[in-house]
């Protein structure tokens, strides 16, 4: 006959060995387990047949149940076993008392069964030992193929418990074998944008501003020297006084006089002027030397900002293929975790499925066990 291992293995189609869920170790508990459901569910006149023997003596005077059902209590008086009557366990001072009408003795000894442990009076000794029947539930291993002092008709039940139990047990275990999450790379990192002069000409002041001699009045350039009042003084006024000498006083004398002052003054103008004029050109020249400087200061400044700006786009251009190879990694990582988890999703299904179908016929089982005992 096949072990119950290889039987649970065959129901549930898993694989249990001593480290993978469910393991050797906890396929022989839920083997004992599904062995003691199974006793327990019988009626009392059958698990009777199922009993085992626990002896109490003067070294192990009290017995421990356990949950266990209790079938029958002797206690030997040396000659033959007595039955113990069951009593209250308050009533354990009375049938200690010897003056008490309850009071237990060796041919009429007692039991009483206190926070689960079982306790006869008179006490067994070694020589009057006492023996207390109880439902075996028998310690079945993995490597089993048979259960001693078992119904055999309800022994097929026991590996369906397991089977039930190793699958719940699988189940619980789907949780921790999940991926716990995508490890991804490194996200690339952007390239900072470089700092780039203004590119502006720089601030040259004001630029230079030819200005001409002033005519007329005595803040003239030419004639302010002239300390003498009236018109004489005056340019703008020489020409009417040319007039005069021509219109009024027919003196073409004076009128030519005042001509050669007027030509001289002319000529002093013309020297004004032309200072002036130097005066401009070399301002000229200062800022016009400026201006180029400033122009060609935003030429090499401008330069030095093409060859950042093309070190950028470079830069640009390498974290986009970064990017893009950083997209299909995550990409490819987590189309890898959807199908894991769907794998996952798939086998705890199948698992349930066969969960509850092991659970319907091991239902089913015992309870044809519990009715065909009482038919």
């Amino acid at each position: 006959m096949a072990t119950f291992k290889a039987q649970v293995e065959g129901l549930t189609g898993l694989s249990i060995d001593g480290s993978n869920a469910p393991t050797e170790t906890e396929l022989t508990q839920f083997l004992t387990d599904g062995a003691k459901e199974v006793l327990n569910a019988l009626p009392k006149t059958r698990q009777r047949l199922f009993t085992t023997s626990n002896a109490l003596n003067g070294s192990s005077p009290t017995l421990t149940l356990g949950g266990s059902e209790v079938f029958g209590v002797v206690r030997n008086d040396d000659t033959i076993n007595q039955p113990c009557r069951e009593i209250a366990p308050q009533l354990e001072g009375r049938v200690k008392d010897s003056s008490d009408m309850s009071f237990a003795t060796v041919t009429d000894p007692v039991f009483f069964i206190r926070d689960n442990v079982l306790n006869i009076i008179p006490t067994p000794t070694n020589s009057q030992s006492g023996i207390v029947q109880t439902l075996n539930y028998p310690a079945v291993a993995f490597g089993d193929s048979a259960i001693a002092k078992f119904p055999d008709d309800g022994e097929y039940l026991v590996p369906l418990y397991a089977s039930i139990k190793s699958l719940q047990n699988k189940m619980s275990s789907k949780f921790s074998e999940l991926p716990s999450d995508v490890t991804l790379s490194t996200l690339p990192v952007a390239p900072v944008p470089p700092t780039l002069s203004s590119n502006q000409v720089a601030s040259l002041g004001t630029a230079p501003v030819y200005t001409q001699p002033l005519v007329g009045g005595d803040d003239e350039p030419i004639t302010h020297n002239i300390t003498e009042g009236g018109s004489k003084t005056n340019f703008s006024d020489w020409f009417e006084i040319v007039g005069d000498f021509i219109q009024t006083d027919e003196d073409t004398e004076l009128a030519q006089v005042q001509l050669q002052k007027i030509s001289t003054y002319l000529n002093a103008y013309s020297q004004s002027m032309q200072n002036q004029l130097n005066i401009f050109n070399d301002s000229n020249v200062e800022y016009q030397a400026a201006l180029q400087r400033a122009i060609e200061n935003a030429r090499l400044s401008s330069t030095d900002d093409a060859q950042l700006l093309q070190k950028y786009a470079s830069e640009l251009s390498a974290y986009s293929t970064e990017v893009q190879i950083y997209q299909a990694d995550a990409t490819t990582k987590i189309q890898n975790y959807n199908a894991k988890i769907q794998k996952h999703i798939t086998d705890y299904q199948w698992l349930l499925s066969q969960y509850a179908q092991l659970k319907e016929d091991y239902n089913a089982g015992l309870q044809r066990l519990i009715n065909g005992w009482f038919i």
